[in-house]
């Protein structure tokens, strides 16, 4: 049987390397040929939308409610919430970088640079600290629910791992 913080663990390790290419994606912004970004920016865009938001979905399906009620506060998870938001709308200025610039012919103008490489930054950032602040999140739900409940949790977790890239 997996364990819930077994479960987080190996799906927060297939996250890290999509983080880490993102902020190497911004240091790269305004240093090399747009034909060498793009791809790289387009795999931040499939990353964002294979696997971080469907992750970000299951921990708000799963995790979240059960945050909530050990914490008895159903506010508890506003500022996670806010974060998850943010991360959206991110993703979204992503996207819509990605839809002006998917081809050759649609060079990246400096502001284009400096919007996307903003964007990355920004997102980097944000789940560096999200997915630290999960961790925490997922001790309080250890300590505090038997493991039964915590099983039913890993497997919800375990089935975010599962969608294919």
């Amino acid at each position: 049987m997996t364990t819930l913080l077994h479960a987080s663990h190996e799906h927060h390790e297939r996250l890290l390397p999509g983080v880490a290419q993102i902020l190497e994606t911004a240091e790269l912004v305004g240093s090399v040929p747009c034909e060498e970004l793009r791809p790289r920016v387009l795999a931040a865009r499939d990353f964002v939308t294979g696997l971080l938001l469907p992750h970000m979905e299951a921990a708000e399906r799963a995790l979240w409610p059960a945050l909530a009620s050990v914490l008895s506060d159903p506010q508890a998870m506003a500022p996670m919430a806010r974060e998850h938001a943010e991360i959206r709308t991110l993703c979204v200025e992503l996207g819509r970088i990605c839809d002006r610039h998917a081809t050759p012919d649609a060079p990246f103008t400096p502001g284009d640079g400096l919007a996307l490489r903003r964007i990355l930054l920004r997102l980097h950032a944000i789940l560096r600290v999200h997915l630290d602040e999960e961790e925490h999140y997922l001790n309080v739900l250890r300590r505090n629910l038997s493991e039964e409940e915590t099983a039913e949790l890993a497997r919800d977790l375990e089935h975010a791992t599962s969608i294919p890239m």
